[in-house]
């Protein structure tokens, strides 16, 4: 009967060495989840989380910005969660003084991450777009370019030209990678590609036009007008003369080789040896001379048929007068030239 009885009270008490160990452990979980991590309260850091980086030198470098108070208790806190290995990279805005389960949280579901909203702009040239790029992110606009005559890249979207010129969808992006131009350029090389594939590919062989013809002429009816409703229009010219073998003399891609621009052209810029200068050479240039919209890719698919050959922009300044004619054409210049004395 005591045997009984000792036996009873042994493990009774074995009981309760493990309930005591596991409130311990519990509390120490706790600890590590909740651990205020007190220091700098008031204050806010980023922290770049690369790709790659293993939980370890996650935690070396929320350490070393003061940002957790204790490795360990972060280590146990993540490794009991299982998150140690889906912290999404990015850059952190970290406040001071959250706990070790709301950092946890953050990196898990990327919140917090700093966003760079970039908008790629009809009509904008890579050189242009590269340097804007410079001032937003943690490349240089030469890292950029660099990129953008990759011949790697350039084979892997389809692209008929040296460089990326044009082949950049305009449009509004986010990144979270602010480092690797490559991220940026793909991004917008992919929306492009895509967009191209689906509604611009099939076209091609009616049109009787490479995809660099077709984008090239879709920069230069983005170079000629902002209005959508006429680039059908423009397309048509352009085309009417590409058939019966006359010079575009698109002042755009005349502008593509300013140095100085924009600004208005001189009789000397239009003078420029190059084979992007319409005036000297016949047919399209070799490239694109700048990012087109989808309305202008769509309108150099999509030529308004028509017998104008001629167009000069209105006395107002909105939109374009058509002519069939060099003598209607001349008439209507010469009305443009009067209404900017008047101005």
């Amino acid at each position: 009967m005591n045997e009984k009885k000792e036996f009873f009270y042994f493990q009774t008490e074995d009981i309760l060495v493990i309930i005591a160990a596991f409130i311990l452990f519990l509390m120490l979980g706790l600890s590590w989840f909740f651990n205020g991590n007190t220091v700098h309260k008031d204050a806010t850091v980023v922290v770049k989380i690369h790709r790659g980086m293993t939980f370890k030198e996650i935690i070396d470098s929320l350490h070393f910005k003061k940002i957790i108070d204790s490795k360990f208790s972060f280590f146990m806190a993540g490794k009991i969660l299982g998150v140690e290995k889906k912290l999404k990279a990015g850059y952190y805005n970290f406040q001071y003084g959250k706990t070790n389960y709301d950092y946890l949280k953050m990196m898990v579901t990327g919140s917090n991450r700093v966003i760079v909203k970039v908008t790629v702009y009809e009509g904008e040239t890579l050189k242009e777009t590269a340097k804007r790029l410079e001032n937003l992110f943690y490349f240089s606009a030469d890292d950029f370019l660099k990129v953008a005559y990759d011949k790697d890249l350039l084979k892997k979207y389809e692209v008929d030209h040296d460089s990326f010129e044009g082949y950049l969808m305009a449009d509004t992006y986010e990144f979270y990678e602010l480092e690797d131009p490559a991220v940026v350029l793909e991004t917008m090389a992919t929306l492009f590609k895509d967009f191209y594939d689906n509604n611009i590919k099939p076209k091609e062989k009616e049109l009787d036009l490479t995809k660099n013809q077709i984008i090239t002429l879709a920069s230069i009816i983005e170079g000629e007008t902002n209005l959508q409703s006429e680039m059908p229009t423009i397309a048509g010219v352009y085309i009417n003369r590409l058939k019966i073998g006359m010079k575009l003399q698109a002042d755009p891609t005349v502008a593509y080789l300013l140095e100085d621009g924009p600004r208005r052209l001189l009789y000397k810029d239009l003078m420029i040896k190059s084979p992007y200068n319409t005036y000297l050479n016949y047919g399209l240039p070799p490239g694109p001379i700048n990012f087109p919209s989808r309305a202008a890719i769509l309108a150099a698919v999509n030529p308004e048929k028509h017998n104008y050959l001629f167009f000069v922009m209105k006395s107002e300044g909105e939109g374009h007068i058509f002519s069939r004619t060099y003598s209607e054409h001349l008439r209507q210049v010469e009305k443009y030239r009067q209404s900017l004395k008047r101005k």
